[in-house]
């Protein structure tokens, strides 16, 4: 698949263009595991932290659109990640590697605390898909 950030319907394209090829070499698609490698993350409730982590760490660094990586990644509140975690979820994703980009222990543990609990919990769930 392409280098870069994709947005959850660009994966689901993907998965699609993947199985056409798979089907092409006798493979099924659904015995084909699939993740997304290296979604940088970062939880915070402060929108200047989140901000400065966008402007003076992973722009400079990949080089793309704040706009972009703003809409795409899981940086800024628990909520906001874990409906975008569910977006890509919604479209097939089975795996994602997360990647803290900073503060590496804490945020995993945020993570675990403030995001898993949301994106687990079936009703809660639908209500980030569909929001």
């Amino acid at each position: 698949m392409e280098y870069g950030v994709h947005l959850p319907e660009g994966f689901a394209e993907s998965l699609v263009y993947l199985s056409q090829q798979l089907a092409l070499v006798g493979k099924e698609s659904e015995s084909f595991p699939n993740g997304i490698a290296t979604l940088w993350m970062y939880l915070t409730e402060d929108p200047s932290k989140a901000e400065q982590i966008l402007s003076s760490v992973l722009g400079p660094t990949l080089n793309r659109p704040l706009e972009e990586l703003r809409e795409r990644l899981p940086i800024g509140p628990p909520e906001e990640c874990a409906k975008k975690l569910t977006a890509y979820a919604a479209a097939a994703a089975q795996r994602v590697f997360l990647w803290p980009l900073a503060d590496e222990l804490e945020q995993l543990e945020l993570f675990y605390e403030r995001v898993v609990p949301l994106i687990e919990d079936g009703t809660r769930r639908q209500e980030l898909a569909s929001s």
